[in-house]
């Protein structure tokens, strides 16, 4: 059973996926801690870990906040994550076990279900599974930690700005998960994988992140309505 700390860890995301708080908000501990019925203590340390993570901010003793968002700061974080990732690839590739394998296709099948019948939050957890999954492949601390780092900080950037989480009617049809760009691709990645090519793991990962990357900064509709400009990538 998740402790307490976990279950606040989590529903501060939620918060932020839902879009209750935005860009430059304010979390007030007080009050989280009453709308989850917890006490202070467990809010206080999952916010501490949420600001270790890059999801929040804190300033100077004031509070923690949501990340103002910046085109510079989209391309600084999507850069890293480019190269920290195509490490950890490469490095899993090396190092990946048979039980690796089948957890993380596991993974992917699920991915594959919850894209079909559009469940937006389990979605989301699938995909953060398989990101820190491949950098726990790495067995290298470090990396493991600064993937960790630079995938919560773009998520700000997904969780405003994709389409696939923007508020759609009810009753949407359901998606078809081979036309799903992120599906796709992390098959390729887990196949590359499991081939042992750690060369071709590194490329595949930095391709997809990449990819993202670049659709991102496509979404002028989006972006502009938050002030944002399209970056290009350096």
């Amino acid at each position: 059973m998740p402790t307490a700390e976990e279950r606040a860890h989590q529903r501060i995301i939620e918060l932020i996926l839902s879009r209750a708080y935005g860009p430059g908000d304010r979390l007030v501990e007080s009050e989280l801690a009453q709308a989850f019925g917890l006490s202070r203590t467990p809010i206080r340390n999952a916010m501490r870990q949420l600001v270790a993570e890059g999801l929040l901010e804190a300033h100077d003793g004031k509070g923690c906040y949501v990340p103002k968002l910046t085109p510079e700061d989209m391309r600084d974080t999507f850069k890293a994550r480019i190269y920290l990732e195509g490490k950890a690839a490469l490095e899993a590739a090396q190092s990946r076990t048979e039980e690796d394998l089948r957890y993380v296709r596991d993974l992917l099948e699920r991915e594959k279900d919850h894209y079909r019948t559009g469940q937006l939050q389990e979605y989301t957890d699938i995909n953060k599974e398989f990101h820190l999954l491949l950098a726990t492949m790495a067995h290298n601390p470090y990396i493991e930690r600064f993937v960790r780092q630079t995938f919560w900080r773009s998520e700000l950037y997904i969780f405003f700005f994709d389409r696939f989480y923007v508020p759609e009617e009810p009753d949407r049809p359901l998606r078809d998960p081979s036309q799903s760009r992120s599906c796709q691709e992390h098959e390729r990645i887990v196949e590359a994988i499991a081939s042992g090519d750690g060369t071709l793991a590194e490329a595949t990962m930095k391709a997809h992140i990449f990819t993202t990357y670049s659709l991102m900064t496509r979404r002028m509709p989006l972006i502009a309505t938050t002030g944002l400009q399209p970056a290009r990538y350096v």
